[in-house]
């Protein structure tokens, strides 16, 4: 008969492979966990951005009369600029990881820098619509987000940067369907 003080050799190993499997699981939990930690955050932190974005441009917007929008976009950036009545601008300029927007009176200029993702500056699409008295117009600047697959073919429009303008229609001289040297005007 075999002494039975000890464990053999073949128990040693099953005890090894049963504890690998266990930890490998462990780690796949904890690198998951860390995953959607950092997505929380990216998305967390773009939804600020975007919040600051539309209530700079929208205040801006709202104190002004909107006569007419110029587009004076390039290959690698979407450069949108905002006539009012009393003569003044304001420019809103987005490559594909920064939104810079100078305010009417030029004094304020703001720089905003949305993590892991991207603009689409190709094309910004225009919704305008109008009755004989009141306009509507809303302005799609897309922003993809790497966590989210959304892509071009593929737009998650609660990411986008979405402005929008309520006015009378004898003070909008250009209406427009898109921004951007993706447009085919």
């Amino acid at each position: 008969m075999l002494n039975k003080k000890g464990t053999s050799l073949a128990e040693v190993i099953i005890s090894i492979a049963l504890i690998s499997v266990v930890l490998i699981f462990m780690i796949r939990l904890l690198i998951d966990l860390n995953n959607l930690e950092t997505n929380t955050t990216y998305a967390r932190d773009n939804q600020i951005n975007r919040a600051e974005i539309l209530r700079m441009i929208g205040n801006d917007l709202n104190n002004k009369v909107l006569t007419s929008i110029v587009d004076n976009s390039d290959s690698e950036t979407l450069n949108i600029t905002f006539n009012f009545s009393d003569n003044t601008s304001s420019y809103l300029s987005t490559t594909s990881t920064l939104f810079s927007y100078i305010d009417s009176t030029g004094e304020n200029v703001r720089r905003w820098k949305i993590a892991e993702s991207s603009v689409y500056v190709n094309r910004a699409n225009v919704y305008y619509s109008a009755d004989d008295k009141i306009f509507t117009l809303i302005i799609d600047i897309e922003v993809h987000t790497i966590n989210e697959e959304n892509d071009a073919a593929n737009n998650n429009t609660l990411d986008d940067i979405m402005i929008n303008y309520l006015g009378n229609v004898s003070d909008f001289t250009t209406p427009l369907t898109c921004l951007g040297t993706g447009c085919n005007q």
